[in-house]
């Protein structure tokens, strides 16, 4: 894993930080994996009230999140849409007196809601323009470096005088949510005997998500040759595509897809042994909580994001092409395969995710003679 010089140190008197706005990111994958920066930021002020604003779709990560005392709520396409919602949001914010100020997002946008609330040291990278609004900058994000993105938001903590390195990636879960996946795979007719695999098919980007019947066949690939119960999981918009992946393991297979909250995803996938995933915020989640990962990489970079998680319970495919990485910008930079999809993504196997998930299957459930050597 590439390193990259080390943030000066800020020099702030963590006696003197009574409360400190953290800003999150947009992406659930990015925010899991910004925990380890905050676990350290929350270890460095231990006194102070760690107040986070978020969007209404990431604030449920957070919510439960030991470092954070508080979520305020920011929705720029509900109850924010017009300036005067946002200047009354931001008034609030001001009344807060908030002694630092720490933003994870690169944007503009977040400099400005920090300056905006009147943060008495602001603390960012200096992209996008906006070195201006902040009292504390970073270098900017050398994209064309090979580091995680784990490592890239912990710089921020470092810059705060946080020694070490990142820890793992965390999403805490309550009994009632662990009860509430009990209860779902208990009506989808899992009683626990057979190994399980969550497919979690979905994406941001359709070109990065590989190809549908390709799912299908590996579902039933797992039913048939390993009576794996199949458990797939996804939002409304997967939830066509995740019935038509399920009856390929009939009758082994169940989706759960559009009918479950984020924290029940969570709470699905910890108790599952494996978990098969496009390049998406579902594979952080699941490093989250300690279950392993097959991931399956197109256009994107898995040195930079690729599941931060230990070694051995993590297989990527991907396949290098000249253009690999790219800025995804499709298809301007590359032309489609006859599917319609990215080459890179469409050159990834069953048989390639197959051998990937039969690896891991074998390690957790103690099949040594299917293991590799």
């Amino acid at each position: 894993m590439s390193r990259a010089p080390r943030p000066a140190s800020i020099h702030l008197d963590p006696a003197g930080v009574r409360r400190i706005l953290v800003r999150s990111t947009n992406w659930v994958g990015d925010v899991v994996m910004c925990t380890p920066a905050l676990r350290a930021i929350r270890r460095r002020f231990p006194q102070a009230e760690v107040v986070l604003m978020a969007r209404a779709g990431v604030a449920e990560a957070f919510a439960r999140h030991p470092a954070v005392d508080r979520v305020v709520r920011y929705e720029p396409r509900g109850e924010h849409r017009t300036l005067k919602a946002r200047w009354a949001l931001a008034r609030a914010l001001r009344r807060e007196q908030f002694d630092l100020a720490v933003l994870f997002p690169r944007s503009f946008s977040a400099a400005l809601w920090a300056w905006l609330a009147g943060a008495r040291r602001r603390v960012g990278h200096r992209d996008d323009a906006r070195a201006w609004l902040l009292t504390d900058r970073l270098p900017r994000v050398d994209f064309k470096a090979p580091r995680h993105h784990v490592e890239v938001f912990f710089d921020l903590a470092r810059a705060l005088g946080v020694e070490g390195e990142p820890g793992p990636l965390d999403y805490p879960l309550r009994p009632e949510e662990r009860a509430a996946a009990r209860r779902l795979l208990e009506e989808a007719g899992d009683d626990g005997s057979r190994p399980r695999v969550a497919i979690h098919p979905g994406v941001s980007k359709t070109p990065r998500g590989w190809h549908a019947e390709r799912w299908r066949v590996l579902a039933g690939r797992l039913a048939r040759e390993r009576g794996a119960r199949v458990i797939v999981l996804g939002g409304p918009a997967e939830a066509p595509m995740a019935a038509e992946i399920a009856a390929a393991a009939a009758p082994l297979g169940a989706s759960l897809a559009g009918g479950t909250a984020l924290t029940e995803s969570a709470a699905l996938m910890e108790m599952c042994d494996l978990l098969v995933a496009n390049d998406s915020g579902a594979m952080h989640l699941a490093a989250a909580v300690g279950t392993p990962v097959v991931a399956i990489f197109g256009p994107g970079s898995p040195e930079k994001t690729g599941p931060w998680a230990h070694p051995s319970s993590v297989e990527v495919i991907t396949h290098r092409f000249p253009c690999s990485p790219c800025r995804q910008d499709f298809f301007r930079e590359c032309d489609p395969a006859p599917s319609g999809k990215p080459c890179c993504i469409e050159s990834v196997t069953v048989d390639e995710v197959w051998e990937a998930c039969r690896r891991q299957l074998a390690l957790r459930r103690g099949d040594r003679a299917a293991a590799p050597a």
